[in-house]
């Protein structure tokens, strides 16, 4: 289209299309123009797949920054997204590249995108929380909903000025079991309260995975959420290829590197799995796909915007995975090492452009995670530097960060000044001589860091290694949980050697011994520091986003670039073998889905619950077969937008308690494995909750258990029953207004005023506790008295039977008086009626107290019943003795 455009606008436009679409059908004819005609569709691939990146880079900066503003809504993003990437199409439309032969070819990203999606349909639906999957998924629906990362502790705010806040905190707020790993008190696992008694609550984790997930479940339902974990693991698969195709020009290298990753089990699992390491993959493999782009490009091929889509899909890695710090080191290792080689001054200048770009997005992602993130990104960031500065580590990080900077800031000044050669003689070049004996002396000290922790008391002790999963002193169980022995796990028994052979040979090509010095780097990491693996597959993850693929990656593109000889063939038998074992151990993941039902039981559990309802979770053992409460809360709370109480055996006993969560919410429901209905409830049926779950073992996953079987049973709280021995308030919210059949105002904050000269109300018997010799109340009340009406008469009767007249006489205006309940009235299927006739009722506004006109007598403050007979039990101390005077308030009348 742009030769067409070009040619249409020419002087003499016309005929010369006339002449070369003539000649062109004459080279197609005589199969002279074939190549070309292939290179532009390759080429066309290209610009598919950059404006696929950029539509990626636009939705996640303008996700994460609506989510941030509180005005998430999914279509709104992606129509934004589209007319942006629109924008970029049509600005980068004259574009073309020089070398189209060089493309990626249609035909193999087909084949890729088919086999990536045959071993990773369907993806894991993972809504229970408890663990860092379900977590991704309940903050990813959360977002979806509410729009918003604003999490809110509804019913501890609701609980507010009860005597009832403690209960609430101190079975619905956590520390971590071992303070050594974490100090941060948790709400569940995964949602950090600020402090103890706050309100508000914080995700774990950085955001823009779950905004991605919100982004599909807005556009497609709840349970596809999981699905953009898929675009991710194929955008990766697609830039393996065409990363290697960029630094070796071979097609066949790319499509084997492509297939090696497309059937990785490890790869494969965590593509179903939702967690961060497929996405930063993703975005590390676009970002370094861009980068040698542009430094392969010459002339008016090499275009900018590649530079600029490669920082941002950096700068969308550090917001999607807290590690990014990890990259910083070499990214600054080669803006001094193209300052110091490159003679080309122009790309020279761009990569120190590009590198500082880069480190500024870092820059940034920090402040990212401090600011909306902060419980847990100062927890990584104190676990990741206390080691390295056991004292004062913000200061020494502080400190490191500035020294680094000022080195590369001199080193690259220096360069511009003639000392490049200086600069590549004694700090390049020793780098690279560095790498081998890093590397060797790197694996033999986690060598025997294995044999430490297998036959030594090294690490007895240890809060992870020792108390938490039991692997000191554990022989061949330690060499099992060893990141080096899932390495050979998870890319064949042959790949990790002929990796290692090739990783202590320096690479003369610039950009290959980039990436020797980058995967030999992560090599170090996991054989040193991340360098125990407690169970698989869960905790193998910690290999994918770097250290697995890019091993393989180098690998492929090592072997591209040797000459053909006996190791390039022995080379490509491993490679062959490693696709042999990696089809296998991949296959056996088919079929399998992880907490498949889950969601499902939960709909269905959660039927007849609606917003305006409380949940209370009877605390779940920590037993085999049953679902702890961190499992069941988080969805219920995240996922379904539901309120839920974790409550003790003792709280659901204390009436008081679930009276107060009664009167704040429309219905209470109860969710408890036990067959048997708690006073007050009654069965709404049952849910038969079966969760499978890969085995936790060191090998590839490969075969599902049963990992929670049980019913768990619905009850609806019918009658609340009041609390013996504990005074209950007639205020707004109350538990007991409806017992207000006639003759009262509306509640207030301080109580319930009678309205007129006759009020009554009306107990059900069926929430009084039963006890022999019947009941005694206890009500504490206001009375209206002033100086110029200074007596309030108040005549009690019950059922229609006089039971005692009390006065208040001012200057008292509160005072408490005594109604006997007989026990036939308690058990009878009739309300037990008590009224109140105020013959000195009178409004405030007749006696000039205040403009209010209702006719008041009392207002009607707490009410406490206990037993008559001494053989009963209370549930609290009972109150006693009457109140001081109070002095009358004029605000207790509105």
């Amino acid at each position: 289209m742009d030769v067409c455009r070009r040619l249409i606008v020419n002087s003499d436009g016309l005929g010369v299309l006339y002449r070369r679409g003539f000649e062109t059908g004459l080279a197609v004819m005589k199969g002279g123009d074939m190549d070309q005609t292939v290179g532009e569709a390759n080429g066309l691939v290209d610009r598919v797949l950059e404006w696929v990146v950029v539509w990626v880079l636009l939705a996640s900066g303008l996700g994460l920054a609506a989510t941030l503003a509180h005005h998430f809504l999914a279509p709104q993003v992606c129509i934004a997204t589209t007319l942006l990437t629109g924008i970029y199409v049509w600005r980068t439309r004259g574009r073309r590249s020089s070398n189209p032969l060089a493309g990626a070819k249609p035909k193999h990203v087909i084949l890729l995108i088919l086999v990536c999606l045959f071993f990773r349909l369907p993806a894991f639906n993972y809504v229970l929380g408890g663990q860092d999957e379900g977590v991704y998924v309940n903050m990813a629906n959360y977002i979806e909903r509410t729009g918003s990362l604003v999490v809110w502790d509804t019913p501890l705010d609701k609980l507010q000025g009860t005597p009832f806040v403690q209960t609430y905190l101190d079975e619905n707020r956590f520390l971590p079991p071992h303070p050594e790993l974490s100090k941060m008190e948790a709400y569940v696992g995964g949602v950090y309260v600020r402090s103890h008694q706050s309100n508000v609550l914080d995700f774990q984790f950085y955001h823009l995975f779950p905004v991605w997930m919100a982004l599909v479940a807005g556009l497609f339902g709840t349970t596809f959420a999981v699905y953009a974990l898929t675009l991710f693991a194929l955008l990766s698969v697609v830039f393996m290829y065409r990363l290697t195709l960029v630094l070796t020009g071979s097609s066949r290298a790319a499509l084997i590197a492509g297939l090696l990753l497309a059937i990785n089990p490890l790869h494969a699992f965590f593509s179903k799995f939702p967690v961060t390491e497929v996405p930063t993959l993703a975005f590390s493999l676009i970002g370094f796909t861009y980068l040698a782009l542009f430094w392969r490009a010459e002339g008016g091929s090499r275009h900018r915007c590649w530079l600029l889509v490669s920082m941002l899909s950096f700068g969308a890695m550090f917001v999607t995975h807290i590690s990014g710090f990890m990259y910083v080191p070499f990214l600054i290792v080669v803006a001094v090492a193209s300052a110091a080689n490159d003679a080309d001054r122009v790309r020279r200048n761009y990569m120190q452009i590009w590198v500082l770009g880069v480190v500024a997005l870092y820059a940034i992602s920090v402040a990212y995670g401090l600011r909306w993130s902060h419980q847990y990104a100062a927890d990584i960031y104190r676990a990741s530097f206390e080691r390295i500065f056991p004292s004062h580590w913000q200061v020494g990080v502080a400190a490191l960060v500035v020294v680094v900077l000022l080195v590369w800031f001199c080193l690259v000044a220096l360069a511009q000044t003639g000392m490049r050669l200086r600069i590549d003689r004694f700090i390049v070049v020793p780098l690279r001589l560095a790498v081998a004996p890093i590397v060797l002396i790197s694996l033999a000290l986690g060598i025997y860091k294995i044999y430490q922790l297998g036959w030594t008391a090294h690490y007895q002790g240890d809060v992870w290694l020792d108390t938490l999963w039991g692997l000191a002193g554990s022989h061949w169980g330690a060499v099992k949980a060893s990141s080096l022995v899932t390495f050979f796990v998870y890319t064949g028994p042959l790949l990790p050697l002929a990796f290692l052979g090739l990783v202590l040979r320096r690479q003369d090509e610039p950009r290959i011994e980039f990436l020797r010095l980058f995967v030999a780097g992560f090599f170090v990491y996991i054989v040193l520091l991340q360098w125990t693996v407690p169970y698989g597959p869960y905790y193998a993850r910690y290999l994918l986003s770097e250290a697995v693929p890019y091993m393989l990656l180098f690998s492929v593109v090592a072997w591209a670039c040797m000459p053909k000889n006996g190791i390039r063939r022995i080379l490509s038998a491993i490679l062959a073998i490693t696709l042999i074992y990696s089809v296998t151990a991949t296959a056996s993941q088919l079929g399998k889905n992880e907490n498949e039902g889950a969601y499902q039981s939960l709909t269905q559990l959660l039927a007849p619950v609606d917003s305006g309802d409380i949940i209370l979770l009877d605390t779940l053992e920590s037993r085999a077969g049953v679902p702890d409460n961190n499992e069941l809360k988080t969805p219920i709370v995240f996922t379904f937008g539901l309120s839920a109480v974790t409550v003790s055996g003792a709280s659901l006993a204390d009436h008081a308690y679930i009276a107060a969560l009664n009167a704040r919410y429309d219905d209470v429901f109860l969710i408890s494995p036990s067959a048997v209905a708690p006073e007050g409830f009654d069965s709404m049926g049952s849910t038969r909750f079966r969760v499978k779950a890969y085995e936790w073992d060191h090998s590839f996953p490969h075969e599902l258990f049963m990992r929670v079987d049980t019913r768990l049973f619905l009850y609806r709280l019918n009658k609340p029953i009041f609390p013996l021995g504990h005074p209950e308030s007639f205020k707004a919210p109350g538990a007991w207004n409806e017992w207000l059949t006639s003759g009262w105002s509306d509640p207030e904050a301080g109580g319930v005023w009678s309205s007129g000269t006759h009020a009554e109300i009306t107990i059900d018997p069926q929430e009084l506790s039963h006890v022999v010799q019947g009941i005694h109340l206890n009500f504490e009340v206001y009375g209206l008295v002033t100086k110029e009406h200074p007596r309030q008469r108040i005549q009690v009767s019950v059922n229609g039977m006089a039971a005692g007249t009390h006065e208040v006489v001012y200057p008292n205006n509160q005072m408490q008086f005594d109604v006997v309940v007989p026990a036939a009235d308690t058990t009878s299927s009739n309300g037990t009626r008590i009224a109140f006739d105020l013959p000195d009722a009178v409004s405030p506004q007749s006696i000039g107290m205040s403009s209010d006109p209702r006719v008041l007598g009392i207002q009607l403050q707490t009410m406490t019943a206990s037993p008559l007979d001494s053989a009963s039990q209370l549930s609290s101390p009972p109150i006693s003795g009457a109140a001081a005077p109070v002095v009358s308030d004029i605000h207790k009348l509105h």
